[in-house]
């Protein structure tokens, strides 16, 4: 009886640290198309999450968010208590993005039309401003990032998920050089915290405006 009642007890136990979510990953409501499975593979978003460090009851800047392939994971890791902005100069796919939020009651994303050089995102909101495969694509990188700055929280990261040509094969028009986002994101006013390199083709990079709260 005893050894019956112990059993009982640690799979209870188990079956609590299961449901708050300690042993297995809580995944975002809205389901994944096709074309997003293939890169949440490649680039697995709950690992980028605790990387960046987004935690329960943030705000997070997603800029380049697309039709939401990471907007979506970010509202489920900060809950009610917390906010997503998912910016783009695209009103096409935010369009497509707030369909989705409304097909699956989604409350906490917030959509916001950026413009190619300021994201507009809302001043000193964000505990964390993110891009996912935007960097190479953009025309003018610097000024977007500098313009940034203003949407931080005095103790807010600003972190950059780029392909690297090295790791990944890519052509430079595909991805940028390490050694090129650390100089670029030194003109822009940023202190790299840490770079991040467990992905197969990317870097994470980490970093905070120069002078800012650490």
């Amino acid at each position: 009886m005893r050894r019956r009642n112990l059993s009982l007890t640690v799979g209870a136990i188990i079956t609590s640290f299961i449901l708050s979510g300690h042993l297995i990953a809580q995944k975002p409501k809205v389901p994944e198309e096709a074309w997003e499975k293939r890169l949440n593979r490649r680039q697995p978003p709950e690992k980028i999450i605790d990387a960046i460090g987004l935690k329960k009851g943030m705000v997070i800047g997603d800029i380049g968010a697309g039709t939401g392939r990471l907007a979506f994971w970010f509202s489920e890791r900060v809950g009610e208590t917390g906010r997503v902005y998912a910016n783009d100069i695209d009103n096409e796919a935010l369009n497509t993005l707030k369909s989705r939020c409304k097909k699956y009651n989604i409350r906490n994303i917030t959509t916001i039309v950026g413009e190619v050089e300021d994201p507009l995102l809302p001043e000193k909101s964000l505990d964390i401003a993110f891009m996912i495969n935007v960097y190479h694509h953009l025309d003018k990188p610097i000024p977007l990032v500098k313009n940034i700055m203003p949407s931080l929280k005095p103790d807010g990261i600003l972190a950059i998920v780029e392909c690297d040509p090295v790791k990944s094969g890519f052509p430079e028009d595909h991805s940028t050089p390490k050694n090129d986002m650390i100089k670029q994101l030194d003109q822009a006013g940023y202190d790299i915290i840490r770079i991040e390199d467990f992905l197969r083709e990317d870097y994470i990079y980490i970093c905070r405006p120069r002078g800012s709260e650490k």
